[in-house]
């Protein structure tokens, strides 16, 4: 092992072993705040990495560079708040959490090792894994709906992974002369890489990530999935899972810089950015189901961050931004469509209306959902996606340019009438008593309060670990 730190060894192993401490008989209660401790446990020590960066660990198979530390800390923070939000939602859900505990912390572990690993097939190993653990809590309500959005979820994403897997392979083609797929030595090799191969490996590794991102026309699984899911699953899936493969393209996109293909990976990120932004708009327009509403904006949030790596400096600035403000409006949007679900017992509009009403609180968290997730102002989310807009202009691409701005105002138009719809009207009668959850509303309240600071304010620690990160992916 590279030196003698094991912080980051430890860091994985904390929610593993905790997994397997839940899975013992003791109370559902316990098992709720246990998982707040281990969450918070994690949070604490990645909040110490950003003053003291850790040493790479087992012959630098783990590094915490700054990409990794920013997914990292985002990922921590999803899964504190869910924790939190999990004590309230529990008081109401009569089915057990055993094994929904023990896999949500196998899936911190792994998530964790995703933003770790500095060897290529690690990398492909632990998004793997996430996957074999974020299935059962697709299927946390057991019905035959639940299932079927299971197993499309789990047949997309593994043809997704085995491509990325011949992607690896080829990878590996293309630097035989280097005997490893550490990354450093696959960059310092980067001249004598094979070019044809290269382009092969990036190209199987885009479709591969691609399909686990939910870029279109990939995406067809997230609207099964984050629809039938609970809304603690999907906000670590639609902020955390998917980000965790935009890291993989992102490590794809250093290895382009080095051996000059950054134009050949840029015209393929470009393109299928637009069109992860093309495809929400158009079946926006006649979506029913808020929680659906919400899987077609994480496919629109997650084509603007590929949007932004495709096109360099300022924009991969401001993707990593968007890495940030993507999740905590993840937090605020589904978490609220999840409060919703299990009140109502449906997310369709035709059973759902007058919220504002019977649930005040909750109604003003859809209304902060619908200006937070389509990126209005001051929001954060308005700030990285404008970055994003400003790179494509000063890089001349005009018409990508008013094409994104199109579609992000139909996208608005399209969430706004089902939001609306769900807010005003009639109020029908809701499945459990007419009251809030002081845990459940608590942590929509922060996860909003902190994208609206950092909207107003960015800290000084984050704009020097994004510039840092661009440095690291080769852009100026």
């Amino acid at each position: 092992m590279g030196g003698k730190s094991v912080i980051l060894s430890f860091l994985i192993a904390i929610p593993f072993m905790g997994a397997l401490a839940v899975l013992l008989p003791v109370r559902p209660l316990f098992r709720r705040w246990f998982f707040w401790a281990v969450s918070l446990t994690h949070a604490l020590i990645v909040t110490f990495f950003w003053a003291l960066r850790p040493a790479p660990e087992w012959q630098g198979y783990l590094v915490l560079d700054p990409l990794g530390l920013i997914l990292l800390s985002v990922i921590s923070l999803l899964f504190l708040a869910v924790s939190f939000f999990m004590i309230g939602y529990f008081q109401y859900e009569q089915r057990g959490n055993r094994i929904f505990t023990a896999c949500l912390l196998a899936l911190l572990s792994m998530m964790t090792l995703v933003s770790v690993s500095y060897h290529m097939g690690l990398l492909w190993v632990a998004i793997e894994t996430t996957t074999l653990f974020s299935a059962p809590l697709i299927a946390f309500h057991r019905d035959w709906k639940s299932l079927e959005a299971t197993w499309k979820y789990l047949l997309v994403c593994s043809v997704g992974i085995a491509l990325a897997l011949m992607g690896t392979f080829f990878l590996a083609i293309a630097a035989h002369d280097t005997h490893t797929l550490l990354l450093p030595a696959i960059l310092s090799a980067a001249p004598s890489l094979s070019v044809n191969w290269l382009k092969l490996s990036v190209i199987f590794l885009f479709v591969g990530y691609g399909c686990k991102m939910g870029l279109a026309p990939m995406h067809s699984w997230k609207p099964e999935a984050y629809g039938q899911a609970t809304g603690m699953v999907v906000v670590l899936m639609a902020g955390g899972l998917t980000q965790c493969s935009f890291l993989a393209l992102m490590r794809v996109s250093q290895i382009c810089y080095k051996t000059g293909l950054s134009d050949f990976y840029a015209s393929i990120l470009i393109v299928t950015g637009i069109l992860s932004l093309v495809v929400p708009a158009v079946l926006l327009l006649s979506e029913k189901n808020i929680k659906r509403s919400f899987a077609f904006s994480s496919v629109e949030h997650m084509g603007i961050l590929v949007l932004g790596l495709g096109l360099g400096g300022l924009g991969i600035f401001g993707a990593l931004f968007h890495m940030v403000n993507n999740a905590l409006a993840k937090v605020v949007m589904f978490l609220t469509a999840g409060s919703i679900a299990q009140k109502y017992g449906s997310s369709r509009v035709e059973d759902v209306r007058g919220i504002i009403h019977t649930y005040p609180m909750t109604g003003i968290f859809l209304i902060v959902s619908l200006f937070a997730g389509t990126g209005m102002f001051p929001f954060a989310t308005f700030h990285s996606e404008l970055l994003i807009l400003n790179a494509s202009i000063i890089s001349k691409h005009y018409l990508l340019a008013g094409s994104f701005v199109l579609c992000l105002a139909v996208i608005f138009i399209g969430m706004a009438r089902i939001v609306l719809a769900f807010v005003y009207g009639q109020p029908t009668e809701p499945v459990l008593a007419k009251k809030e959850n002081f845990f459940m509303n608590t942590t929509i309240v922060v996860a909003a309060v902190v994208l609206l600071g950092v909207g107003l304010w960015m800290p000084v620690s984050l704009n020097r670990a994004l510039h840092e990160a661009v440095t690291l992916i080769g852009a100026s």
